[in-house]
């Protein structure tokens, strides 16, 4: 996996008897770096919040017939970012209408996403990936969505839109009294009355949001 120059080395915490598997060694193939630890629940930990529970197709099966899958999605649903890593597909003891159950069971009664992986070496690239993304850092949560390729009048619209208890109607109105975006947020309530469709509670909010301070 390509890094930056200069950009540390990925590391993941992995339980001490994954060492020796597939999973571990294309980690390893991969660049990251690996920290040992005898790990009492989950066999790989990103960044001290993603735990990872690798199971088998075959351990996958047997977990479920003894009961001890559920037992141990309610430890796993104590961390912060619980997922359980599937590898394999030769499921032999149940239908695959039970391990689609299951599967719903631990997605919405525990909110533990299942991720299927058809080999070692994949689950390996997605630990990897994993770690890269988590990196980086969060990333800033966009508020509102704007489709792309917007004319002009749309972006304006768009914008002014934005304002508190401005629809699309009362935003084109806004537009056409005051004649630009930069003096719809210059305006003063007066000025934001004269527009078809503002009121003295929806301009005095408007207003309230243009002028407060940001505390984010």
């Amino acid at each position: 996996m390509p890094e930056k120059p200069n950009a540390p080395p990925l590391s993941i915490v992995i339980d001490d008897r994954e060492l020796r598997s597939k999973a571990a060694r294309h980690l390893f193939s991969l660049g990251v770096r690996l920290e040992s630890r005898r790990l009492d629940i989950a066999d790989f930990i990103i960044a001290n919040s993603v735990f990872v529970e690798r199971k088998t197709a075959a351990d996958f099966e047997s977990s479920i017939v003894d009961g001890r899958l559920f037992m141990q999605a309610r430890e796993l649903a104590k961390l912060p970012c619980p997922v359980i890593a599937l590898t394999g597909s030769d499921f032999s003891r149940l239908s695959p209408k039970a391990i689609l159950g299951a599967q719903i069971s631990l997605a919405t009664d525990f909110r533990i996403p299942v991720f299927r992986f058809g080999s070692e070496e994949e689950l390996a690239e997605f630990l990897a990936a994993t770690a890269a993304q988590k990196a980086k850092g969060p990333k800033a949560l966009a508020l509102r969505y704007e489709k792309p390729s917007l004319t002009l009048s749309e972006r304006q619209q768009f914008v002014v839109e934005s304002l508190p208890l401005v629809g699309p109607v009362a935003a084109r109105s806004l537009l056409r009294r005051l004649g630009s975006v930069e003096r719809v947020f210059a305006a003063d309530g007066e000025q934001l009355q004269a527009a078809d469709g503002v009121g003295p509670v929806r301009a005095k909010e408007i207003r309230r949001v243009i002028q407060s301070k940001f505390e984010g």
